[in-house]
């Protein structure tokens, strides 16, 4: 049976590979020169470190255990580095508290006073229970459970925001407790960091390409699809994002706003902060001084401050509060949809595989896997998308 996988991100990947190891002659089509969606490598450029920059942290947490299956699927599972949850968070005075996988460790968070920790604590074992409405903020939710407006912004939204992509008093209650329960209460594997240690353009688009017309299948990079009537297939997966999938199934687009993702990558010629350099992934990505990459999750004002002028307030703020340093490189790269906003009443908006077509589904972070918008949730929607395929008879598609 010929299936075609429009898309060519972590969903589509993951649906491509599925459906060819069940037998189907698999064709997947990215409108972009590389596979890898949202998760790639900057094209390189004169003068760049080696290696090259991606396009911001893409970390992943020990509870992603599709998004590491699919690694190990594509060969790759040696690429990423597995440590315990230990996020240092770094304050106005300059003094670092850790956020750790133990709960008992929120007593030594020095962010917040004894009671403000105390009542942290409380919080995140209520959570285990609490019911969580997705029609109120998980700020809401927080509050309810008697957090103060200083504990969600020096420890709940530490965690939260890069997790979501928004604040959290923007995200959805559901998702929040979903995000805290699944990462920091599931046991302390559950919370671990899964740091990639090669780029990331090369671990997943290349490798899962190279994986897949291994087994067979036919890769078309720079090809867009204007109509599904267009593809010589059976069956179909859209795994592009809610406009594009709209346009290509003549649905209504699914309202559901974008969240964007602001990286500006940063090489300075002195150590800021006191860790060992290439701690996070054991590399050492140049010779002298240190390279920190800061990422800016659900900021959409960031998006409007262009060139120079956003490398300089970024690497200001750094060495205002880190000491100073002279910026020898920079580089900014900027995903104005980086992924959907899951605010309050959004869980109800998100669709399922199934279309209107019985031999086509749709796959993508953005439908409803029941999780937040992640690789994670990538993964696992292409896979629900081939096991939809693989578990219905199909008919041609309609004209």
């Amino acid at each position: 049976m010929k299936a075609a996988v429009v898309g060519g991100g972590l969903a589509g990947l993951a649906a491509a590979l599925d459906l060819v190891d069940c037998g189907h002659h698999v064709t997947v089509y990215e409108a972009r020169p590389t596979l890898g969606g949202a998760v790639q490598t900057l094209p390189e450029r004169e003068g760049d470190p080696d290696p090259p920059p991606d396009n911001g942290q893409h970390i992943a947490l020990g509870c992603f255990t599709e998004y590491l299956r699919f690694l190990a699927r594509i060969g790759e599972a040696g690429s990423v580095l597995r440590k315990r949850l230990a996020l240092p968070v770094v304050g106005e005075s300059r003094r670092v508290a850790t956020i750790s996988s133990n709960p008992l460790s929120i007593l030594g968070y020095r962010h917040l006073d004894r009671g403000e920790r105390l009542a942290v604590l409380r919080t995140l074992l209520r959570l285990r229970t609490a019911t969580a409405s997705d029609g109120e903020t998980f700020g809401d939710l927080l509050r309810r459970l008697g957090q103060s407006q200083e504990a969600i912004d020096r420890f709940w939204d530490v965690f939260i925001r890069p997790a979501l992509n928004l604040r959290t008093d923007e995200a959805s209650a559901a998702v929040g407790a979903f995000t805290v329960r699944t990462a920091l209460l599931s046991g302390r594997a559950a919370a671990d960091l899964v740091l990639p240690v090669r780029p990331l353009g090369a671990m997943h688009g290349d490798a899962a390409g190279r994986a897949l017309e291994a087994a067979g299948a036919n890769v078309r990079t720079g090809t867009r699809v204007d109509s599904l009537d267009d593809l010589d297939a059976d069956t179909v997966v859209v795994a592009v994002p809610p406009a594009e999938s709209a346009r290509l199934l003549g649905d209504e687009p699914v309202p559901l706003e974008d969240s964007p993702i602001v990286s500006v990558h940063l090489l300075f010629d002195r150590p800021l902060l006191r860790v060992p350099r290439g701690a996070l992934t054991g590399h050492e990505p140049q010779a002298r001084g240190q390279y920190l990459t800061v990422v800016s999750s659900g900021v959409p004002e960031l998006l409007e401050i262009r060139g120079r002028g956003l490398v300089d307030r970024i690497a200001g703020q750094l060495t205002e509060r880190l000491g100073a340093a002279e910026l020898l490189w920079s580089r900014v790269s900027r995903e104005p949809r980086a992924t959907v906003a899951l605010r309050p009443g959004q869980a109800a908006v998100r669709p399922g595989t199934e279309t209107r077509y019985p031999n086509v589904v749709r796959a993508g972070t953005w439908i409803d896997t029941g999780w937040p918008a992640t690789m994670e949730s990538a993964v696992r929607s292409g896979r629900a998308a081939a096991r939809a395929l693989t578990a219905e008879k199909t008919t041609p598609i309609p004209a």
